[in-house]
């Protein structure tokens, strides 16, 4: 490479680009180039789906995917109780009246604790 290309930049914005190219063992010069490279590659990406009409369907698929995890994670806390109860009929015959009296008397403090959470939950939404 023998061009020599002048940049003019802030004394803020030189100190923010040694910083990186520093922290990434590179030289100024060697990390600015990697930059304009890493842009022209993703502008010429856009640019290609552009004309391939890719970004509509990129965006349905990224939306397909969002509400698969969504429906994945949103949990139906009526059923979660319905598998609860039916899962206490299922070992109630396996463990002591005295185990399952123990079992019941905690049960409380931790229905209390995952009452808590949700509430948390819904609060950060």
């Amino acid at each position: 490479m023998d061009e020599t290309v002048t940049v003019r930049l802030s004394a803020e914005q030189r100190k923010e680009i040694v910083k990186q190219a520093n922290k990434t063992g590179e030289g100024v010069s060697e990390y600015i180039l990697k930059a304009t490279e890493q842009r022209i590659s993703r502008e010429l990406q856009e640019q290609r789906a552009g004309e391939l009409n890719l970004g509509s369907e990129l965006d349905y698929i990224a939306d397909a995917v969002v509400e698969d995890v969504e429906e994945a994670t949103n949990v139906d806390t009526e059923q979660e109780l319905f598998y609860s109860v039916a899962l206490w009929d299922l070992i109630a015959s396996e463990f002591p009246a005295d185990k399952r009296a123990t079992a019941m008397e905690e049960a409380t403090d931790k229905l209390e604790e995952e009452v808590e959470t949700i509430r948390n939950k819904e609060g950060q939404e």
